[in-house]
C-alpha cells in the first residue's frame, strides 16, 4: 500500500526551463523517456517506492487487448495514455496505425487516430503504423509514422491538424527532399523511428515552439539521413541537416542537400551539395534529447553505409558522423560537436553495423567526483554530461558543451581471467550462418565479421540520488545464431555508477563472471529455466526507490535502485516464438503517479497488449 496520497498533478505549459536534474518529466511522462534529458526518472512526481511495489500490493489493475502490436513506450498526460500501434488491425491487411488515447484510471479508450500504409510504404521488417514514443504538449500529439510522415492532432479529441511528409517532397511545408532510393526491388525507404522533441527556442529574434527529429534508413545504402526541424505550430520546415557527412574534417552547412534527393523546386533557403559525400547512412533510430543549459541538441547515429563501397562498414572506427553523438544548436541547426563510440568498446574487434539505437542521457556529475572537471568551464563545481550505450556493448560519457570523451566501457561480461564468453556475440562463418545456436569458438567468432545483438539498444535511465545509471542489455532475440543475450552469464539490465561505470549493485562472486548478488532467479537462468533468452531491449524506468526493466520474455520487474534487491514481476503476455528464445517486445515503461504502464508485442490475435499497473484496491 501506499505510505500517503499521490499529490494532485497540475496542468501547464511544459517548457525546457522547467528541466529538473534527475527528474526528467516536467509534469508528466509526457514525451521519450519522460523529458528533454531523457533521464527516465519520474520520482518528483510519484510516490511509488520500494514499500508498495511488491508481489502481494502491486498488480495489474487493467489488461487492454490492443489492435496491434506496441514497439514503443507510451506517453502519459493529465491522466490519459497515448499509444501508438504498429500493424493496425482496424486498417485493411492489418496495413496502418493507430494512435489510441485511454484513461488510465478505467483503461477505458477515449478517442483514436488512424492512418493507412501500405506494405511497401512501411519499414524494413514489415511494420506499419508508428514505433515512437509520442509528444503531448501545448495541447497538441506530434508522432511520426514508418511512412516517414509527421502528424500533429489535437490532444482532446485526436482530430489532425497538419501533417508533414518528411519522405516524400512536401512543398506546402518547405520540405523539398524525396528521399526514396531504391538499391534492389523492395529495399526501405526512409523511415521514420525517432520519437519528436518540441522545445522552445528563439529564431532569428522570434520566440517559437520547434519539433525536431530524424529520419533515414541505414539499411538502404542509397538513402540519406538528416535532422529536420519545424515549426511546431504549422509543420513548415525552418532547417534541416544532412547527418552524412560531405567532406571530411569539415561540418556541413545547415541546409544544405544532396543533389540526389532534390527536384529543382526547392525554396532559395536551401544549397545543393553536388559531389561524393564521405558516406551515407548514418541514420538517427532513436529520440532527439535536448539540454537548455548548452541550447544543443543531440542525435545519436548508425554505421556508415555506401552503394558502392559495402567494405566501408567494417566496424570501429568509422567514417564520417557514425555510430555517435552528433550535436546541433537546437535554433539553428549549426554544426557543434561529434564525438565517435571508441573502437575498444565493441565486444569483439569484427563486430560491424554498429548503430547506437539507444538515444542519449543528460544529467549532472557532482563536484566530488573524480571526472567533474571542465577544462573549458574551470570555476564550475558540477559538470553536465551526456552518456549513451551502443549494441556493440559499449557506453561512453562525454563533456555536454564539447562533446569531448570523459569515460567509457563495455558493459558485456568476460570470465574472470579477461577472455570473452563464447557464447556473446557470435560470428559464425559462412557454412553455419544458418545454423541454430552453432559451436562457435572466441578465434572463429573474432576473424569474421558479424552484427553484435547483445549490446544496448535503448536509453540509459539515471538515479541523481544515487549516481546510478540503468542500462537494458540485449537485442532482438530472433536471430538462429544469436539470441540477443546470453543469460547464463549476462543481467538483462546493468545498474553502473554514472561517472565510473562500473557496477552499483553488489556481485556475488563465486561466478564466473561474477553476477548480481541481491536478484535471485530474476534475472539469470540456467538450462531450461523459463528466463532463458529475455534480452533488455528497452529503456528502464526510475521512481524514487525503484527501478522497472522490461524484457522480451515479454515481462516486466522491479529491483530497489541501491541494491538490486528484487521486489515485483509480472508476465506482460506471451511471445510468438521464434528461432532462439522466442519472439517479443516490451520497449519499456512508463510512471505516471501510482501508475505504471507498459505496451508489447505478444502472441495473441490482435498481437499487442496494453497493461496499467498500480496499487490493489483496499
Amino acid at each position: 500500500m501506499l505510505k500517503k496520497l499521490f499529490r494532485s498533478f497540475f496542468k501547464s505549459k511544459i517548457t525546457p526551463s522547467m528541466q529538473d536534474q534527475g527528474n526528467t518529466s516536467p509534469s508528466e511522462w509526457f514525451m521519450y523517456h519522460g523529458g528533454y534529458n531523457h533521464g527516465g526518472n519520474a520520482s518528483k512526481y510519484s510516490s511509488l517506492d520500494s514499500t508498495s511495489v511488491n508481489m502481494d500490493d502491486f498488480v495489474a489493475l487493467h489488461t487492454i487487448d490492443v489492435p496491434g502490436s506496441i514497439l514503443s513506450v507510451p506517453a502519459v498526460v493529465d491522466g490519459y495514455i497515448y499509444v501508438g500501434l504498429a500493424n493496425s488491425h482496424d486498417s485493411p491487411g492489418s496495413n496502418g496505425g493507430l494512435l489510441q488515447k485511454y484513461n488510465i484510471e478505467t483503461g477505458e479508450m477515449v478517442c483514436e487516430y488512424r492512418w493507412d500504409i501500405q506494405p511497401s510504404q512501411g519499414d524494413t521488417h514489415g511494420f506499419t503504423g508508428m514505433g515512437c514514443t509520442p509528444t503531448i504538449i501545448n495541447g497538441k500529439v506530434y508522432f511520426v509514422g514508418f511512412d516517414a510522415v509527421l502528424y500533429c492532432l489535437k490532444q482532446d479529441d485526436l482530430t489532425l491538424l497538419w501533417k508533414t511528409d518528411l519522405r516524400n517532397e512536401d512543398e506546402n511545408q518547405n520540405q523539398p527532399i524525396t528521399n526514396t532510393a531504391l538499391t534492389a526491388e523492395g529495399a526501405p525507404q526512409a523511415e521514420g523511428w525517432s520519437s519528436p522533441l518540441v522545445i522552445d527556442a528563439t529564431v532569428d529574434g522570434e520566440n517559437k515552439s520547434l519539433v525536431i527529429l530524424g529520419i533515414g534508413e541505414g539499411e538502404n545504402p542509397a538513402l540519406w539521413s538528416f535532422v529536420f526541424c519545424m515549426d511546431a505550430d504549422t509543420g513548415k520546415v525552418v532547417w534541416i541537416y544532412c547527418t552524412c557527412q560531405y567532406h571530411e574534417g569539415l561540418p556541413n552547412p545547415v541546409n544544405q542537400l544532396p543533389s540526389q534527393v532534390l527536384s529543382g523546386n526547392q525554396s532559395d533557403m536551401y544549397t545543393v551539395f553536388n559531389g561524393t559525400a564521405v558516406t551515407q547512412g548514418c541514420s538517427i533510430w532513436s529520440a532527439i534529447c535536448y539540454d537548455e543549459e548548452t541550447k544543443m541538441i543531440y542525435a545519436t547515429t548508425g554505421q556508415p553505409a555506401s552503394p558502392v563501397n559495402s567494405a566501408i562498414d567494417r566496424g570501429l572506427p568509422s567514417v564520417g558522423w557514425s555510430s555517435g553523438i552528433l550535436a546541433l544548436d537546437a535554433a539553428t541547426g549549426e554544426f557543434k560537436a561529434f564525438t565517435q563510440m571508441p573502437a575498444v568498446t565493441s565486444y569483439r574487434p569484427t563486430d560491424l553495423d554498429v548503430d547506437i539505437g539507444s538515444a542519449a542521457t543528460i544529467y549532472t556529475i557532482p563536484k566530488d567526483s573524480k571526472f567533474a572537471t571542465n577544462p573549458n568551464q574551470t570555476d564550475a563545481k558540477e559538470r553536465k554530461v551526456i552518456a549513451v550505450g551502443c549494441k556493440n556493448g559499449g557506453f561512453m560519457v562525454c563533456d555536454a558543451h564539447t562533446l569531448d570523451l570523459i569515460n567509457y566501457t563495455s558493459l558485456l561480461p568476460k570470465y574472470k581471467d579477461g577472455t570473452q564468453i563464447e557464447k556473446i556475440d557470435v560470428h559464425p562463418p559462412p557454412e553455419l550462418v544458418n545454423d541454430i545456436s552453432p559451436y562457435v569458438s572466441n578465434e572463429t567468432s573474432n576473424k569474421n565479421w558479424g552484427e553484435n545483438y547483445f549490446g544496448p539498444f535503448n536509453t540509459a535511465a539515471v538515479d541523481p540520488n544515487t549516481g546510478i545509471l540503468f542500462v537494458g542489455i540485449g537485442g532482438p532475440n530472433y536471430h538462429g545464431f544469436a539470441p540477443g543475450i546470453d543469460s547464463k552469464t549476462t543481467p538483462f539490465v546493468k545498474a553502473i555508477h554514472w561517472d565510473t561505470l562500473l557496477d552499483a549493485w553488489p556481485m556475488d562472486d563465486s561466478f564466473d563472471p561474477p553476477r548480481y548478488k541481491n536478484v535471485g532467479s530474476s534475472m539469470y537462468s540456467e538450462p531450461g529455466d523459463s528466463i532463458q533468452g529475455a534480452s533488455g531491449l528497452s529503456s528502464p524506468a526510475v521512481v524514487n526507490d525503484v527501478v522497472f526493466v522490461s524484457t522480451s520474455k515479454v515481462s516486466i520487474y522491479a529491483y530497489k535502485v541501491s541494491d538490486g534487491t528484487f521486489l515485483w514481476s509480472d508476465d506482460i503476455g506471451p511471445q510468438t516464438g521464434g528461432l532462439n528464445g522466442g519472439y517479443g517486445y516490451c520497449l519499456g515503461p512508463a510512471i505516471w503517479g501510482k501508475y505504471v504502464v507498459a505496451g508489447a508485442l505478444i502472441k495473441s490475435d490482435t498481437g499487442g497488449v496494453l497493461k496499467i499497473y498500480g496499487p490493489k484496491a483496499t
